[in-house]
Formats: C-alpha cells, structure tokens, sequence
C-alpha cells in the first residue's frame, strides 16, 4: 500500500488488517519500490499522485527487476480523474476513487487475489500507482 497522505494511510491500513490481510506501506514511490521487491506482496495498492516517484514511475521500476512478477494485480487508490484510469484499472487490477468505500475495497482485493475470478492472470502490469 503506498499513499503520500498519512490519513489514506491507516485507514485503509485499518480496513485491511481488519479482514486479515498483512500490510505493508510506503508513503512515497521510492519506498514503495524499495518495500514491494523486498516484501513481494501478491497485491499493490498505490496512489498515483505521490512524490518522489508516482506511480507510474513505481510500476516501471518494478517491471525493470526481472525478481518482479509482473502479473501482480494492482488497485489504483487515486483522487485523480480522468477515462484512462478506468481502463487501465480494468486491464491491471482496479481502480478506486478516493475514499474508497472499505466494503467495495476488500471486495476488490478478494476479487483480484481470488485466482477463480481474476480475469487477467497472464496479463503484465504495466502501471502501479
């Protein structure tokens, strides 16, 4: 989970340790790569507006490391706006409007980590948030 804002931090922090998931977070892009190649989490959950490195910047990092898997889905926790948000959540993981609603977030997250219901298995993740 990597967020600039502290607050987007424990809260979904909150909500996701409540449903049993382990979290790991980072509070810029750098630390979010540095975290994901250390910890390799099964799931990313990024905003895509962070400093340092944004998340773009964070997804092609992390592609670069031939360690990655670059079929981990991610959720793109944004309050930026605009068409291509949807289709690339849709292609690579999610896309959640900031707040996010913490039911509709793990359902997302139990969706994507479900490999019954993930719909994009051998798809490469081009971007992270």
């Amino acid at each position: 989970m990597a967020d600039d804002s502290r607050a987007v931090l424990r809260v979904t922090e909150r909500v996701l340790v409540s449903a049993g998931y382990q979290v790991v977070s980072a509070e810029d892009g750098r630390e979010a790569v540095r975290r994901a190649l250390v910890t390799k989490p099964r799931l990313i959950v990024l905003d895509i507006n962070m400093p340092e490195l944004n998340g773009y910047a964070v997804c092609h990092h992390l592609l670069t490391q031939r360690r990655w898997d670059p079929r981990t889905p991610v959720i793109f926790l944004t309050s930026s706006d605009g068409p291509h948000l949807a289709s690339l959540g849709d292609r690579f993981g999610a896309y959640l409007s900031k707040p996010a609603d913490p039911r509709l977030l793990l359902q997302t997250v139990r969706t994507l980590l479900d490999p019954q219901t993930r719909k994009h298995t051998n798809q490469p993740c081009f971007l992270s948030g």
